[in-house]
């Protein structure tokens, strides 16, 4: 154990999750610090919003049984990349005052973003997020809520439709697959459920871009908005919206709009840490510059010994790579292998084709040649959605989940 390097990994998202299976163990002494003590298969959290899997299926412990890492639920306030130690704080509110220290040889830098609200009034107190499992089960209870506030005896009709119009912020994969998984529920459980409330739901993406889905073509964005006008799935694009309230929007362009829910699925900020620390940042968001092989550009422009940084709070110098799962994956492989084997060949990023889903069995995908729609894209959705997973207990109940919904439909009683 003494020959072993000190590996300290901060955050425990995709990146630093990925990072720490697969280090050796044999050759590194690896600590995870982080607020939160389970890693969040993102790409599942509006599935299981909506109902469509168990929480327990989209996310994973960072502790294991048959794992030698060590883990430490807290938060990273300063580091020293001289002295190779960081100051550190529990994240408990009852011990909040509480400072500890935590010394290095390698440290990996993966804290992830934070929600981007742009100084919108209103957005933390009354909006959901959609971050992890957390936010997921809020806007699971906070969808039953509402429903059956809509049935309470002696609501009129524009009540029962001002509670059941859920609006959606952000028109990228999240909110667009947010508001697949919304439809598919009201059109098919809550349908039978709520059969005096049929047809009174509706659903609204707003974007203050000129359209969704911008990462795909022209194309797959006309497919899109044509397959969401069949299913009544109203697309605002151009919408800046000034405040949220607890039962509406207010935009520019509509004035007030009453909704029952508000999702924000759209932007991202940096944390304390990144904004404190003594590195180069990228400009508009900003993330921990890099060079190509993660390691991590002071403010002189010298990279610094022995630091890394990767995930949604990095970016490679020219590179300008997306917040993605993806990415962050990817990078974790390439330096997980790079300080398994101390192989020195820079990160290339491969692009795999991008899924979105649509409702009813119908998606589109960009891929590295042909573009898919309809079924066959939801079906490679599904496929993605599988190998997101990481264990294959995982894997068995998500197939479950999929069959259940098929037979008896989705499991959405309040939590």
């Amino acid at each position: 154990m003494a020959n072993k390097k000190n590996i300290l990994i901060i955050g425990s998202g995709w990146a630093g999750s990925t990072l720490q299976s697969n280090l050796l163990t044999s050759k590194y002494a690896i600590t995870v610090i982080s607020p939160s003590p389970t890693t969040p298969y993102t790409p599942l959290l509006a599935s299981a919003a909506c109902g469509l899997y168990d929480f327990s299926l989209v996310e994973t412990p960072v502790r294991h049984e048959s794992s030698p890492i060590k883990f430490i639920q807290g938060k990273v306030r300063t580091i020293d990349f001289e002295k190779k130690t960081c100051r550190c704080r529990p994240f408990f509110e009852d011990l909040e005052d509480e400072r500890f220290e935590l010394s290095y040889d390698i440290v990996i830098l993966a804290p992830g973003c934070l929600n981007q609200t742009f100084g919108t009034p209103g957005v933390v107190e009354n909006a959901c997020f959609v971050r992890n499992v957390a936010d997921a089960m809020v806007i699971r209870q906070r969808i039953a809520d509402c429903f059956e506030k809509a049935s309470l005896p002696g609501k009129t009709e524009q009540e029962q439709r001002n509670l059941l119009h859920f609006i959606i912020v952000g028109g990228g994969p999240t909110g667009v697959e947010l508001s697949a998984e919304l439809c598919d529920l009201f059109n098919h459980s809550f349908a039978k459920l709520y059969p005096h409330l049929k047809a009174k739901p509706t659903i609204a993406i707003h974007d203050v871009a000129p359209n969704i889905l911008s990462v795909f073509d022209a194309k797959l964005q006309e497919y899109a908005l044509s397959s969401f006008s069949k299913r009544g799935v109203q697309i605002v694009t151009n919408s800046h919206i000034q405040r949220v309230d607890a039962d509406s929007i207010t935009t520019a362009e509509h004035g007030r709009i009453p909704a029952g829910l508000v999702i924000w699925a759209t932007g991202n900020r940096c944390t304390r840490l990144v904004e404190s620390l003594p590195v180069r940042l990228t400009p508009r968001l900003p993330r921990i510059l890099t060079d190509s092989f993660l390691r991590v550009y002071g403010k002189d422009e010298q990279v610094l010994p022995d630091a890394y940084a990767l995930g949604d709070a990095a970016d490679i110098k020219d590179a300008s790579l997306p917040t993605t799962a993806e990415v962050a994956c990817q990078k974790a492989e390439y330096l997980a292998k790079s300080l398994n084997t101390e192989f020195d060949s820079p990160f290339k990023y491969e692009q795999k084709a991008i899924v979105a889903y649509l409702g009813q069995r119908d998606g589109v995908i960009a891929g590295e040649e042909n573009n898919l729609t309809g079924q066959r894209a939801w079906m490679a959705w599904r496929s993605k959605n599988f190998w997101w997973t990481r264990s294959w207990r995982q894997k068995v109940l998500v197939v479950v989940a999929w069959i259940l919904d098929w037979v008896v439909g989705r499991g959405i009683a309040p939590v």
